[in-house]
């Protein structure tokens, strides 16, 4: 039983957090935040997110055209190529919200155990789901998701029909191998890279998108192997490359899905806009002991090109 001056010191303790806060961030701090955020998550810093101050606008296409170089003569007429023209395509953030009840035992427990500062303690907990949240929603994202509404009909998903993610905007590509329902094989994934347009292969950071129960096939198929061949790199456990790519196994990525683009072809967009409400008052709050904290963000989703996309799917993907 804890005696009453132990009780009064933990009050003291955690009584920081239960200041109200209500911050809207300004832009240098919204986008600290969120760089901070974003590199909590796996794979989303790996694609070199984009920070706007505008809610819609447009971002660069993976490439400029081609060929457009053409012989110049004392007759030549100066009408262009339009090489460069309109290249672009357009972003429009979608708002989220992240909130939490945290526990006041739990941060002080943990502030006690391990001497952290309570304020910093409890923003990087937050930044650590929200990143962790930020790359579920932007590669599994799809607004025409629903969940069982409990009376024999169906309702939107609350979290994934927020924006389309990356996996729904590449299935638009017509670069797609179907394994159905087979095993999927290594030399299934040689054989699918001549899928890729070739005007795509000179891009210097394409990868394999792949889940984590691929990679572990793979490491199964290469181990499983009596010499080493060329098409795939098993390095600490891992499978590092493979058919010459290099690979990326990205965290709560959707099953019965594999892409081969270039990680510039994904773009993450964020505006900097950023705004932090924590509370401790009312009779919620009293009942549960904690403090309620809701984080809001700006964010969109971007294929750059559509066609530098060389996608799988099948059953045991």
């Amino acid at each position: 039983m804890p005696t009453n001056q132990e009780l009064l010191n933990k009050q003291d303790q955690v009584q920081s957090i239960k200041k109200n806060l209500d911050i809207p961030m300004g832009v240098s701090d919204a986008e600290a935040f969120l760089v901070d955020t974003v590199n909590n998550a796996s794979t989303l810093p790996k694609l070199n997110p984009l920070f706007k101050n505008v809610p819609a606008g447009n971002i660069d296409v993976l490439s400029v055209g081609r060929r457009k170089l053409r012989q110049a003569g004392k007759n030549d007429s100066p009408t262009g190529t339009g090489a460069i023209g309109d290249r672009q395509i357009p972003y429009a953030v979608k708002k989220v919200k992240w909130d939490e009840w945290l526990q006041n035992d739990d941060v002080y427990y943990s502030l006690t155990g391990r001497g952290d500062n309570v304020e910093q303690k409890v923003i990087t907990m937050i930044q650590q789901q929200f990143g962790v949240d930020l790359q579920d929603l932007i590669f599994n994202g799809d607004t025409a998701a629903t969940v069982d509404d409990g009376a024999g009909g169906t309702t939107a998903d609350p979290f994934l029909s927020i924006i389309d993610g990356f996996v729904k905007k590449m299935k638009a590509s017509t670069n797609v191998t179907d394994l159905a329902t087979e095993e999927p094989t290594i030399l299934d994934f040689v054989n699918h890279i001549q899928l890729l347009p070739e005007r795509y292969k000179s891009f210097q950071d394409i990868a394999w998108f792949i889940t984590q129960k691929t990679n572990d096939k793979l490491v199964a198929m290469v181990s499983n192997r009596q010499t080493g061949f060329g098409d795939a790199v098993l390095q600490d456990g891992k499978i590092t490359r493979l058919a010459g790519y290099e690979v990326e196994v990205v965290s709560e990525l959707q099953s019965g899905f594999a892409a081969l683009t270039p990680r510039s072809n994904l773009k993450p967009v964020f505006t900097r806009q950023l705004r932090y409400i924590r509370t401790a008052d009312g009779a919620t709050a009293a009942a549960k002991d904690a403090t309620y904290h809701v984080l809001y963000g700006y964010l969109d989703a971007v294929v750059r090109e559509v066609p530098a996309v060389a996608y799988m799917t099948g059953d045991k993907l």
